[in-house]
């Protein structure tokens, strides 16, 4: 049966796995039960029969003494069998021997890392936005999730969590009926509402910009991304109406050409920003200044603040800016 290659292509990645648990210790037994020692995240899903398909990825990637590490404080989220078989039925392939022969072992076990937060987060603490996984991209960095609690708690627009807080000895389990891909910086961007009017000029621009910054062999690229109130004030700033009035005054050749202005190669994480005169896909010149925030300039003397920084996806990185540049 053919692969939904599309699907792939956003998954498979030179996938270089360096993973550690930091935590500090959990108390060691069930709260109504004074005595009884309480079960490792491994151990739930091992006892658990809809978790089987799971505790199966977990053995053959060799992630099984990761969940049963006593001095680890991890947050994982757990697709049932149903939520697996979701998944092969939209890729098209057989069980998890077929997914395992068209990702790797090393494929796998970064998709179930992507399932998993480094310390313990339980319901009442979750809030929406970014989080870092221990899934790592090409540059071994930490790739995001996106975590939306409007309507119940829901994971990359795509998995909610049906059952929250299924306590362990050394982490929580939060159930949730889909798994959960590692996302492109196009796919972060549209996860987020924040980011509604960047996506809609990605997916209108010449040069088909949404699929640049989708494509798993494209890339790395780091994205200075504006959210919805950057792009209001723009429109302001311009006497426009709406977004189609501004594709309407410079086209969608003009739209290209100030998106790309937001994006440098390479994968530039924050503790990374150069400073000066920094070159852009676009071609044009921006200026990054460090002191007191990373503050960026366009060729008009316009200003930008970054105002959110590292969101990791599998083919480069964001950092949320409070103004739209202008190359023009």
């Amino acid at each position: 049966m053919k692969v939904n290659s599309l699907k792939l292509m956003s998954i498979v990645g030179t996938f270089v796995l360096a993973f550690a648990f930091t935590s500090c210790e959990k108390e060691d037994e069930t709260p109504n039960n004074p005595g009884t020692p309480q079960q490792t995240i491994a151990q739930i899903a091992s006892s658990n029969s809809d978790f089987s398909i799971l505790v199966d990825a977990l053995s053959r990637t060799g992630l099984v003494g990761a969940v049963s590490d006593a001095n680890a404080n991890l947050t994982v989220f757990a697709p049932t069998n149903a939520a697996f078989q979701d998944l092969l039925n939209e890729l098209g392939l057989a069980d998890l021997d077929a997914v395992e022969a068209a990702l790797g072992n090393d494929g796998l076990k970064n998709i179930l890392l992507y399932h998993v937060l480094g310390s313990e987060v339980k319901s009442n603490m979750v809030m929406t936005g970014y989080a870092s996984t221990l899934a790592m991209n090409a540059s071994n960095d930490a790739l995001s999730l996106y975590i939306s609690t409007m309507n119940g708690v829901k994971i990359n627009d795509r998995a909610m969590v049906t059952m929250p807080d299924l306590d362990a000895s050394n982490g929580v389990i939060h159930v949730i009926n889909k798994v959960i891909l590692p996302q492109s910086i196009f796919e972060l961007l549209k996860v987020n509402p924040e980011f509604n009017s960047l996506v809609t000029a990605l997916m209108v621009a010449d040069g088909d910009l949404d699929d640049l910054f989708m494509d798993a062999t494209s890339g790395p690229f780091t994205l200075f991304a504006p959210d919805e109130k950057a792009f209001g004030d723009l429109l302001m700033e311009l006497n426009l109406a709406d977004l189609n009035a501004l594709v309407g005054a410079i086209g969608t050749n003009g739209v290209a050409d100030v998106l790309t202005y937001h994006a440098v190669s390479g994968n530039v994480n924050s503790d990374e920003v150069p400073t000066g005169d920094v070159g852009t896909v676009n071609g044009s010149m921006i200026n990054i200044s460090t002191t007191g925030g990373v503050v960026i300039t366009d060729i008009n003397a316009r200003s930008s603040n970054v105002t959110y920084v590292d969101i990791q996806g599998t083919n480069g990185v964001i950092h949320k800016i409070d103004k739209v540049l202008l190359p023009i």
